[in-house]
C-alpha cells in the first residue's frame, strides 16, 4: 500500500507538470493525495538516525547488593548516545520498542542473578549460577519494551546473588525496532 500512495504521488506530479499548474495548485494535490495515504494509515516513514548501543564490563563485579546497577561501562557502540557508561542507564530518546539483552558469566561456586528493569521496574530475570558446577556459567536473556520518551531501563543484581560477574563476558546491549 504504502507503494500504492507512492505512486499516486507521483501519477499526481506527473500530471501537474503536464497540465502547467501553478507551484500552488500541485502543492495543493499534493497535499490531498497525502492526507488521502494518511487517512489509509499509511504515514510519511522518515529516515532516521539509529539508536543502538553495546556495552560490556571491564572489571569483574563482586558481592553486588540487592538492587545494585549493574555498570556495563565499556562501550564500543553508542549510535543516539542514549547509554550512559558512568550510571549503567539507557534513556529512551524517542517513543517507541526497543529490544535488549544482556549476558554474564559467572565462575564455579558462584551465582549472578540478574534483572532488566524499566523506571525501576522489574521486566526480566537472567539467571547464571555456577553453584553445584565444575565450570562457569554463562546465561543470556533478551526483553522487548514498549518505552516512551525520557523512559530509563537498566540491569541490576536480583536479590543477594550478585556473587559474581566476569569482566570481558558480560554483556549488556539494545536498539530501537
Amino acid at each position: 500500500m504504502t507503494r500504492i500512495c507512492f505512486l499516486l504521488m507521483s501519477f499526481a506530479l506527473l500530471v501537474a507538470v503536464t497540465a502547467n499548474e501553478t507551484p500552488q495548485q500541485v502543492v495543493t494535490k499534493y497535499n490531498n493525495y497525502k492526507a488521502i495515504c494518511n487517512g489509509m494509515g499509511y504515514e510519511n516513514v522518515r529516515c532516521k538516525d539509529p539508536i543502538a548501543f553495546q556495552s560490556s564490563l571491564t572489571k569483574h563485579l563482586e558481592n553486588m547488593k540487592n538492587k545494585e546497577t549493574v555498570i556495563f561501562d565499556k562501550v564500543s557502540l553508542n549510535e543516539g548516545n542514549a547509554y550512559d557508561h558512568t550510571s549503567g542507564i539507557f534513556t529512551s530518546p524517542l517513543d517507541g520498542i526497543y529490544s535488549f539483552t544482556w549476558t554474564t558469566l559467572t565462575k564455579s561456586g558462584k551465582a549472578f542473578l540478574t534483572e532488566i528493569v524499566l523506571n525501576g521496574k522489574k521486566v526480566a530475570l537472567n539467571h547464571a549460577d555456577g553453584r553445584g558446577h565444575s565450570g562457569n556459567s554463562m546465561s543470556t536473556s533478551h526483553a522487548n519494551i514498549k518505552m516512551k520518551k525520557g523512559d530509563k531501563v537498566w540491569i541490576r543484581a536480583h536479590d543477594t546473588y550478585g556473587q559474581f560477574g566476569y569482566a570481558h563476558w558480560s554483556f549488556f546491549s539494545g536498539s530501537k525496532l
